[in-house]
């Protein structure tokens, strides 16, 4: 096959060409990839609003708006990475549970836990660790996302779920956050969130 001769003109402007199209492939690759990243939500803060995640109370057809819950009141949020899972079922809840009395001493009108499990589990696991704490699911992570806790959980837990943290809300604003590393029970226990308070 002849290949027609190309002057200087028409080679650069093939030249642009083939670069343009380059760019292009590179661009639509890259670019989406950080715009996911800038996407990531941050994670929750000191002085920031709670965001209006719905949770589920007890059964799939009992949604509640968390704002709604947490308006007007003084509120302890818990989150957990699971339901009856060892460091959350023998330490980091019954302590709340023990503590409640203590907390409402404190002025907190309502401890609540969140978890990524469905709202049967929290259900049975608030009725296995007792009164004091109000079990509400995170059924689809919703809530995880928002505050920016997500646990990537996949290998040990089957899909992703929350980071441990505690938090102080008052009328859906946080005044204290304790966040932990994946699944550690460092800072988020009721003994620290007493103190904070």
């Amino acid at each position: 096959m002849h290949l027609p001769q190309m002057n200087g003109t028409t080679a650069c402007v093939a030249t642009n060409l083939i670069l343009g199209v380059l760019i292009g492939v590179v661009a639509s690759h890259v670019l989406p990839c950080a715009y996911i990243e800038s996407k990531k939500k941050r994670t929750i803060a000191k002085g920031d609003v709670l965001p209006d995640a719905t949770l589920y109370d007890g059964s799939p057809d009992m949604p509640v708006q968390l704002k709604q819950v947490c308006q007007g009141k003084r509120v302890v949020i818990v989150g957990v990475p699971g339901a009856f899972t060892p460091t959350c079922h023998k330490t980091h809840l019954p302590a709340f549970v023990k503590d409640a009395k203590a907390l409402a001493a404190k002025g907190v009108q309502a401890v609540i836990c969140v978890s990524v499990n469905d709202p049967f589990v929290m259900a049975a696991w608030g009725q296995a660790l007792g009164d004091g704490v109000h079990y509400l699911a995170d059924t689809q992570g919703q809530l995880a996302s928002e505050l920016g806790l997500v646990l990537d959980a996949t290998p040990k837990l089957g899909n992703k779920r929350m980071r441990r943290f505690a938090l102080v809300a008052e009328d859906n604003v946080v005044t204290v956050i304790k966040t932990e590393e994946g699944g550690a029970l460092t800072c988020s226990r009721s003994e620290d969130i007493l103190k904070s308070l």
